[in-house]
């Protein structure tokens, strides 16, 4: 089972490349090909996948190309969830990524990170 698991996380951002550094430092993500199902998708797009995950979950966008197309740039609270919530934290603290403290909420554990642009991506255990 992978480390780390998510549906779909999408992040419009300012700086692509620097976002996708970020992931792939962070969470050492791989970078793939844009799936031609996915429907939208601009010539910027930049798709991640999280470590033995198969699917590309993280898609990252430019704000700017965006906006030029009339999409929206809100994003929406980024969750991954791991089963493990200390091999998570401690994944993530050989990578350096500073990490908000773990939290207990309606039987499950999680914590937030930041990426370089300030959005919060919660890391959740599954209740």
């Amino acid at each position: 089972m992978p480390l780390f698991w998510t549906e779909f996380v999408g992040v419009c951002c300012s700086d692509p490349e620097a976002e996708k550094r970020w992931w792939i430092s962070s969470f050492a993500c791989q970078e793939c090909p844009v799936p031609e199902d996915w429907d939208d998708s601009l010539a910027s797009d930049i798709v991640l996948c999280l470590p033995g995950n198969e699917a590309p979950t993280i898609l990252i966008r430019d704000r700017r190309h965006v906006l030029a197309f009339g999409g929206s740039v809100e994003d929406e609270r980024a969750l991954l969830f791991c089963s493990h919530i200390r091999k998570a934290r401690g994944f993530l603290q050989e990578r350096g990524v500073p990490m908000g403290p773990t939290q207990a909420v309606g039987g499950a554990e999680f914590f937030e990170v930041q990426d370089p642009e300030g959005h919060e991506i919660e890391i959740c255990t599954e209740p």
